[in-house]
């Protein structure tokens, strides 16, 4: 190891833990905020995606894999048993 990469994890491991606590908290409320906007986002397009499908005809779901239920809402198709794709 050098002289200059051991002078810096000295001066590293010096910085007070007041200093370095503040700054780790914001930066996991960032990722945290990140992760649930990500997530929000992911929700809003499902639910774009399904309402968009829904108005689709009934061979048009079954080419794509999906049917109604008794209720008209959208699933996906469960395969028969036995049956390959």
């Amino acid at each position: 190891m050098s002289t200059i990469h051991a002078y810096m994890d000295a001066c590293d491991r010096m910085v007070p833990a007041s200093q370095r606590t503040p700054m780790d908290a914001v930066v996991s409320l960032c990722r945290s905020a990140a992760d649930l906007a990500t997530r929000l986002f992911a929700g809003l397009q499902h639910r774009w995606t399904m309402q968009r499908i829904a108005r689709f005809s009934d061979r048009r779901l079954q080419d794509m894999g999906f049917e109604r239920d008794w209720d008209g809402s959208i699933i996906r198709r469960q395969r028969q048993p036995g049956r390959r794709r």
